[in-house]
């Protein structure tokens, strides 16, 4: 029995969560909760994109990664190699002797995967996507949710006994992103703030010409790094070129770009992975949001820097829009008035976070 559920001690917890990284990131406070419940009686393995996987890799708390190569397992309908490689998947994870499964992806192919397992517990949402619940045999129901994504899967760990908190939402940065990071900031001489303008979702994009009155701005008075990955530098170019402006835009590995958010004195940013990032190493954030909404996407617990329209059409969760008025309509002086108030007030210009 665990907590107040009839449910036999696991020895061997798969976690199900292989993107993206901004969705990896609020999964963590269900891998924290599993290790304090269980300490070190229990392997917890993860199974994680292959771009995701660096994120959690060299975790404390975690004892192994599975890698899920999803380009290639997303050709196996038509793709006989890919198929025979997906199958081959599948044995290695009912091999593992899996006791719990905990699915928070909840789409077919990861409901799939919980089942190939063959474990005695597997959990997931009752309103996952795709009839993925037809593959577990523990769900929390969509009366049980709660709106935000982290607090869903605090929920759903909670309600398999496990000892998951809202604080548990923490990166561990590794020794190598922490070094590289120190050496960066030593070069530039001086505090710096990241900005991350790149996002998945068209909508989600803030007009460059806006990030350019923003970045010369905050240019005036603290360094600016600019940040993206290895194909949206195209984000990143328009905006450098100033004096304090330092554009690292697809020049970072994951590793590397958890060290420098962590020693940052806070970031701006879209909707995105590394708002996400951000919230989990307690940096100081500004963070600005159109078609999505806060209360479900938003940074955990972290309303104070949020900038937003008023229109009425906003938080549509669109992914094609034919003005994208949410984003067009926010100011670059609201969005510098956010940075004031919530990064470079007095005593906040710098990160004294200790997972840096």
């Amino acid at each position: 029995m665990v907590g107040h559920v009839d449910i036999a001690l696991p020895r061997r917890v798969l976690i199900i969560k292989p993107s993206a990284l901004g969705d990896v990131v609020t999964a963590l406070p269900v891998l924290r909760g599993l290790r304090r419940t269980f300490a070190g009686q229990v392997r917890i393995d993860w199974l994680l994109g292959t771009t995701c996987a660096q994120l959690v890799a060299e975790d404390p708390d975690l004892d192994g990664v599975v890698e899920f190569d999803r380009r290639r397992y997303g050709q196996m309908w038509y793709h006989p190699p890919a198929g025979v490689a997906f199958a081959g998947l599948c044995r290695r994870l009912r091999k593992a002797g899996y006791d719990w499964v905990i699915d928070l992806q909840g789409l077919f192919r990861s409901g799939l995967l919980a089942a190939a397992t063959g474990a005695a517990v597997r959990a997931g949402f009752a309103a996952s996507r795709e009839f993925a619940a037809v593959f577990y045999n523990h769900t929390l129901s969509w009366a049980e949710m709660p709106a935000h994504t982290v607090d869903r899967n605090i929920a759903l760990a909670r309600s398999l006994g496990v000892d998951a908190r809202q604080e548990d939402l923490r990166l561990f940065v590794p020794p190598a992103g922490r070094h590289w990071a120190e050496r960066f900031a030593r070069r530039l001489g001086g505090d710096f703030i990241v900005v991350a303008p790149a996002t998945r979702w068209a909508t989600k994009l803030y007009p460059t010409r806006h990030w350019r009155s923003v970045v010369a701005e905050l240019a005036r008075r603290v360094k600016v790094v600019l940040v993206a990955g290895a194909d949206e530098q195209h984000h990143t170019s328009p905006l450098a070129g100033g004096e304090n402006v330092v554009d690292l835009g697809g020049k970072t590995t994951l590793v590397q770009l958890l060290g420098l958010i962590a020693a940052a004195g806070g970031l701006i940013s879209c909707d995105s992975a590394a708002m996400n990032i951000a919230t989990a190493l307690g940096v100081p954030q500004v963070t600005l949001v159109g078609p999505t909404d806060p209360a479900r996407t938003g940074p955990y617990r972290r309303n104070e820097g949020i900038v937003q329209t008023h229109l009425p059409c906003r938080a549509c969760l669109k992914r094609r829009c034919p003005h994208i008025a949410c984003m067009e309509t926010l100011a670059p002086a609201d969005v510098l008035a956010a940075v004031e108030r919530c990064i470079l007030l007095p005593g906040r210009a710098g990160n004294g976070n200790e997972n840096a």
